[in-house]
């Protein structure tokens, strides 16, 4: 039972500090990352999420063999950490830039050389290939020389070369770039691929609908710990206290006619919207709340159940920890 538990583990970090420290004015030197705890497991996928860019990169450095660390435990595969770093394992395909593609190639040739070893015929190998893309969103680049790709589609295209090939953990860690909405259902076509393959990706983000649509597990880093790990539907359903959504064009009328409708609940104005917050810990009664809205006589232009979203719980989470995102 504990050799199949351990044949599952992917990463383990255990009270795990950096060797890197940051100094803020007036206060001592402290670690960037400190008492981190972490395990992840065979066909999971990670949204690495939180305050600062740097930490979440770094977290993901350590991960792939990339930087040293100064104490604690990191394990990776159950093959321990080559005291030699800078040096990619080979069961971790680690994608740190988008850099690593032939721009004289266009994608579909790209991915038939990255596929060179397998013994397969070039034909169905090729018909393969082609038929993910398209799956995955991906189709319309797939003929695109790779010098003319963005470099956030040049990242994309390097996850599906870094799916075909033999690593089982994949740290795709890319904080800083910019992914529309096109390269999210990519990327969450891909997980679905990377999972059925029984290989693990860690994705550094900022981008809440990427976790959502893509990762089965989420962690929120700040101020150089781990303050949450788990499930992503946990946490949606944990801490998003969003109800429904309203849309009107008098909001401050709106919002005032709803605070005196729905006395127990949060009605607050964000980004040219209500938002009818409840409590996430007790089960919200829909159809009350619009009842006490249309019996009022108060209708609103638009009225939507919201569908608990990883950026709301998010918020919601850093502020009951009194942070910033």
């Amino acid at each position: 039972m504990v050799n199949s538990a351990m044949s599952q583990r992917v990463v383990l970090m255990e009270n795990l500090s950096s060797s890197e420290y940051i100094l803020r004015e007036g206060e001592r030197p402290q670690r960037v990352l400190k008492d981190i705890n972490l395990q992840i497991n065979k066909a999971e996928i990670w949204g690495i999420i939180g305050t600062s860019g740097f930490e979440i990169k770094l977290l993901l450095e350590i991960m792939a063999n990339i930087r040293p660390y100064e104490s604690g435990r990191c394990v990776l595969i159950e093959r321990g950490m080559m005291r030699l770093k800078r040096v990619i394992l080979k069961h971790i395909f680690y994608i740190g830039n988008s850099d690593m593609l032939y721009n004289t190639m266009n994608v579909l040739e790209f991915l038939m050389l990255a596929t060179a070893k397998w013994k397969m015929d070039v034909v169905e190998r090729q018909e393969q290939i082609f038929e993910l893309i398209i799956k995955v969103g991906l189709g319309h680049l797939s003929l695109t020389p790779i010098g003319l790709l963005t470099r956030e589609e040049k990242a994309v295209v390097t996850l599906v070369a870094a799916a075909y090939s033999d690593a089982q953990m994949i740290v795709f860690n890319l904080p800083e770039y910019e992914l529309d909405s096109i390269l999210i259902e990519v990327i969450a076509g891909m997980s679905d691929f990377i999972k059925e393959q029984e290989k693990t990706l860690i994705v550094a983000t900022p981008i809440c609908t990427l976790i959502e649509k893509a990762c089965t597990h989420i962690a929120v880093l700040a101020e150089g710990r781990l303050i949450h790990q788990g499930l992503v539907e946990d946490f949606r359903y944990q801490y998003d206290k969003v109800e429904i959504i309203i849309k009107d064009e008098d909001l401050k009328g709106t919002k005032e006619a709803l605070r005196g409708i729905l006395s127990n609940h949060q009605v607050v104005a964000e980004d040219n919207r209500l938002l009818i917050k409840g409590e996430a810990s007790l089960p919200s009664d829909l159809e009350m709340i619009y009842k006490k809205i249309i019996e009022s006589g108060y209708i609103p232009q638009s009225m939507e159940k919201n569908g608990k979203t990883v950026e709301y719980a998010l918020e919601e989470f850093m502020r009951q920890y009194d942070l910033s995102e």
